[in-house]
């Protein structure tokens, strides 16, 4: 099962392309980018990734819904900061509090490496955490921190591709820091939900 595991596990560029040749992909990305600019609006582009990651999952396939039903986006959005927050801004935060405190006192090569370290790692627990936030929509599964480290650490190999890329596209769009989170974020779930979806159906993705 391994081997064959392997052959059919999705291809990070297939998808990747499959995205972003998506029928009104840059109006969406327009929409989503302009709302993350905003706090409080950006929950509405969370919600859009919420439900983007869930369908993935739930299909197998990279499609992107039109805009609408704005109060249901709300509170998906309310969903999907919860797991933001805890596993991918809080994680950042603390390494930059580390980074700071290690830069005054010297240590600022260390202090880089650490930030860059963490800020690579926090796409793939951020995945695995809303991945197991979506298994059954209870918020109690995100305090079993240790299974999510777990899950992070057995699924890093294969999302070591679109964390790197994740880090490159906010670097580059970091002026554009609403661009850079939403198109960031967007692309991250159409990989990782596809791949869960394959493990959970014995390592067979669907077409995309």
């Amino acid at each position: 099962m391994g081997n064959n595991f392997m052959k059919e596990t999705p291809i990070f560029e297939e998808v990747f392309m499959r995205l972003i040749r998506q029928p009104g992909f840059g109006l969406k990305l327009l929409i989503g980018g302009l709302l993350s600019f905003v706090p409080v609006l950006n929950l509405f582009a969370f919600g859009y990734l919420y439900r983007f990651s869930k369908q993935t999952r739930a299909t197998g396939r990279v499609i992107l819904q039109e805009w609408g039903d704005w109060k249901g986006l709300f509170f998906d959005g309310l969903r999907f900061a919860v797991v933001w927050l805890a596993y991918w801004l809080l994680p950042i935060i603390i390494a930059l509090v580390l980074s700071s405190l290690l830069r005054q006192v010297g240590l600022g090569a260390i202090a880089f490496l650490i930030f860059s370290v963490v800020f690579l790692l926090s796409p793939v627990l951020f995945s695995s955490a809303l991945y197991r936030l979506q298994m059954r929509s209870d918020f109690k599964d995100l305090l079993d921190v240790v299974l999510i480290v777990r899950m992070s650490y057995m699924e890093f190999s294969r999302f070591l591709i679109p964390a790197l890329t994740f880090l490159g596209i906010f670097t580059l769009l970091a002026p554009l820091y609403g661009f850079a989170v939403f198109f960031g974020f967007m692309m991250l779930i159409a990989y990782t939900a596809v791949c869960y979806r394959a493990i959970e159906q014995g390592g067979r993705p669907a077409s995309l």
